[in-house]
């Protein structure tokens, strides 16, 4: 039998456990990833899966990002000096994940001239808007639309640069 003392001890342990399995394999969460500076923050929105992604903007009928229950998801919308631009930072159990996606998605998402070896990526898309991505250790950082190259390329590299260097091993 249970007693209070130890169903205490067992979730205490569960929430532990979460904390060093989250979603993402990282010790930073997506959310974190998230620069601040032009950021709206009633936008900042949670993504479990990709029918939550579509609720907030449409990019696809299948799992393009492979959001699941192993990613750690959040999107966000930006005022810049020109407009607004949206970010979706991802965060998967390994960078090899992530570079593995970044693959699959710059294939589909941004034209023929795409690289996956070169990260990252900042082309105009067919709306007239600027896109981009990057994978940058286990996360991929998408900006999904932004109003010129400029604006694209520093949200860009603004939350590339919150993304930690690999602990050594």
């Amino acid at each position: 039998m249970r007693t209070a003392r130890s169903f205490h001890r067992l979730a205490a342990g569960l929430v532990i456990g979460l904390a060093v399995a989250a979603p993402g394999g990282a010790a930073v969460r997506a959310r974190e990833i998230l620069p601040a500076e032009g950021r709206v923050a009633s936008s900042v929105a949670a993504i479990r899966d990709q029918a939550a992604l579509n609720a907030h903007y449409y990019l696809a009928d299948e799992a393009a990002l492979g959001l699941g229950s192993r990613t750690d998801a959040v999107l966000a919308r930006y005022r810049t000096e020109s407009g607004e631009a949206l970010l979706l930072i991802v965060g998967y159990p390994s960078a090899a994940e992530a570079a593995r996606i970044y693959e699959r998605f710059g294939r589909d998402f941004f034209s023929g001239t795409f690289d996956p070896k070169t990260s990252p990526t900042i082309e105009m898309i067919e709306t007239g808007d600027w896109a981009g991505a990057a994978a940058k250790g286990p996360f991929l950082i998408v900006v999904l639309e932004a109003p010129d190259r400029a604006a694209c390329e520093g949200l860009l590299r603004r939350a590339e640069a919150k993304v930690p260097a690999p602990e050594p091993r």
